[in-house]
C-alpha cells in the first residue's frame, strides 16, 4: 500500500493560513484535516473540534509526559501540539493530510518524515498587512501584537526552508488556494 502524504500549510500568524486550508479542504474531499491541540482561549466563531482541539495547560502538559505529540511549541504563551497518533496511523493507511501548523513544527516534520512532508509557506502580502491582521482580531493587545511582528519577522527568514512558497496577496484568496491545489496535484 502507497503511504499518504503529509501536506502542510505554514507561515506567520495572522498570514491566512486556516482561511486557505479551509477552502482547499473543501474542494479535496478525500484531503484529511489534521486538528493541532492548543491550550489558548478560543476565539470568536471558533469551535472545539472543527478549528482546534482546545484543552487545558495540564491535559496539554500530561500529553507530552505521555509522548503523543510529533510536535509542539509554546508560542506567544500558548501551547500547540500534532497527535502523533493520528498522523502516522493516516499515513500509513495511504490517506492525504492537511495540517496547518507553525514554521519550528513543519521543519519537524520535513526532517523527520522527509519523504512524506510537503511544506508549504503562505506569505503575507507586507508586513502591513499583517500588522492590520493582528490589529483587526478582537482583544488583542499592542503587546501580543509587537510580539507577534517580532516572531513574523524570523519566520519569514525561514520561509526560504519550505518546498513551495505562496504570496497571500490582500483579497485574493482564491489565487492562493488555486495556487495551493496545483501544489497539492503536484506533489501528491
Amino acid at each position: 500500500m502507497k503511504t499518504g502524504k503529509l501536506f502542510i500549510i505554514t507561515g506567520t500568524s495572522a498570514v491566512g493560513k486556516t482561511t486557505v486550508a479551509k477552502k482547499v479542504l473543501a474542494k479535496k474531499p478525500n484531503l484529511i484535516r489534521s486538528l493541532t491541540f492548543t491550550t489558548r482561549k478560543i476565539r470568536v466563531a471558533e469551535k472545539d473540534g472543527r478549528d482546534y482541539h482546545f484543552i487545558s495547560l495540564k491535559k496539554f502538559q500530561n500529553k507530552i509526559a505521555r509522548g503523543e505529540f510529533l510536535e509542539w511549541i509554546n508560542f506567544c504563551d500558548n501551547f500547540y501540539g500534532t497527535d502523533k497518533n493520528e498522523i502516522l496511523k493516516n499515513l500509513k493507511k495511504g490517506k492525504n493530510i492537511l495540517l496547518v501548523i507553525d514554521i519550528k513544527g513543519a521543519l519537524t516534520f520535513k526532517k523527520n518524515l522527509k519523504q512524506q512532508a510537503v511544506t508549504i509557506f503562505i506569505l503575507p502580502d507586507s508586513l502591513t498587512q499583517l500588522i492590520k491582521r493582528f490589529k483587526a482580531r478582537p482583544n488583542t493587545t499592542q503587546e501580543e501584537i509587537n510580539k507577534r511582528m517580532a516572531t513574523a519577522k524570523i519566520e519569514l527568514k525561514q520561509a526560504e526552508l519550505c518546498d513551495y512558497r505562496i504570496r497571500n496577496r490582500e483579497n485574493q484568496i482564491d489565487a492562493t488556494v488555486a495556487k495551493t491545489l496545483k501544489i497539492l496535484e503536484k506533489a501528491g
